[in-house]
C-alpha cells in the first residue's frame, strides 16, 4: 500500500516539475519573454529554476530575444547569434 502511495506522490511531483518546465520553455521560446517560474539571479539576464536555468535577453544590436537553456548545468539550447565569435576571441 505504501509503495503505491509513494509512486503516486513521485509521479505527481515529476509531472508538476515537467509542467512548470514546459510553461517556462514556451514562454521563452514562443513569446520572447523571460521565464515565469524562475528566479532572477543577481545578473539581470540569468534566471534559475528547479534543475534548469536560462540566460535570456534582447540582443543589444538587432533587438531580437535570445536565450540559452541549461538543464542541470549543461547547455541544451542556445539561440545566441554571436556565441562562436565570443568563444574564439577568448582563446
Amino acid at each position: 500500500m505504501t509503495r503505491k502511495r509513494i509512486f503516486k506522490i513521485v509521479a505527481i511531483v515529476v509531472l508538476l516539475w515537467f509542467a512548470i518546465f514546459v510553461i517556462d520553455w514556451i514562454t521563452v521560446n514562443s513569446f520572447d519573454y523571460p521565464p515565469v517560474f524562475c528566479i532572477k539571479d543577481t545578473n539581470e539576464t540569468h534566471y534559475n529554476g528547479l534543475g534548469y536555468s536560462y540566460d535570456a535577453y534582447p540582443h543589444p544590436v538587432n533587438g531580437e530575444f535570445e536565450y540559452c537553456l541549461y538543464i542541470f548545468g549543461n547547455e541544451v539550447i542556445s539561440t545566441f547569434t554571436n556565441e562562436k565569435s565570443i568563444i574564439d576571441s577568448s582563446l
